[in-house]
């Protein structure tokens, strides 16, 4: 009897396992010349935007939450970055260039410049999440998502790997 529990717990978490495990897809997308990995959760139509020098997939489910990948000034999230305020806004979408000739230029760090990753979350106007990673030229992150999904988006955006 004893061991018939035991069969039956390992069953369901086996069962358990491979159903969450097949929940979840990887896929591949290049930006800028480099293949991205991402691990994320099945369900989602894909939507590819680009320009002349960037390019962004956006991955849409049908409660309209995304994840997004894709180069650093393509972010669905610009609405969101801005209203946490200016500085913020600024520093996210930052000419490093520019602001680098201009602090050489004056001889000083006048301004103030961004780091290689910036991690920017917050909450959109109707109560649902939003992530915004930039990571060199690239930028990875979500939104619309609710309280209850954000740690499988959280969880996706940071298995990003190249």
């Amino acid at each position: 009897m004893m061991n018939l529990k035991y069969i039956t717990i390992a069953a369901v978490l086996i069962f358990t396992f491979f159903g969450c495990a097949s929940e979840i897809k990887k896929i591949t997308y290049d930006v800028q010349g480099v293949n991205y990995t991402i691990k994320i959760p099945k369900g989602y139509k894909w939507l590819e935007y680009s320009t002349i020098e960037e390019n962004m997939v956006e991955l849409s489910y049908s409660d309209s939450s995304c994840i997004y990948l894709g180069s650093s000034d393509m972010t669905p999230n610009k609405k969101n970055i801005k209203s946490l305020n200016d500085s913020i806004y600024s520093l996210r979408f930052q000419n490093k260039p520019l602001a680098e000739d201009v602090n050489k230029t004056i001889g000083d760090n006048v301004i103030k410049m961004r780091t290689d990753t910036l991690d920017i979350s917050g909450q959109d106007t109707e109560g649902l999440l939003w992530r915004d990673i930039i990571i060199g030229n690239i930028c990875v992150g979500y939104k619309g998502v609710k309280d209850s999904n954000k740690q499988l988006f959280d969880r996706a955006v940071k298995s990003l790997s190249y």
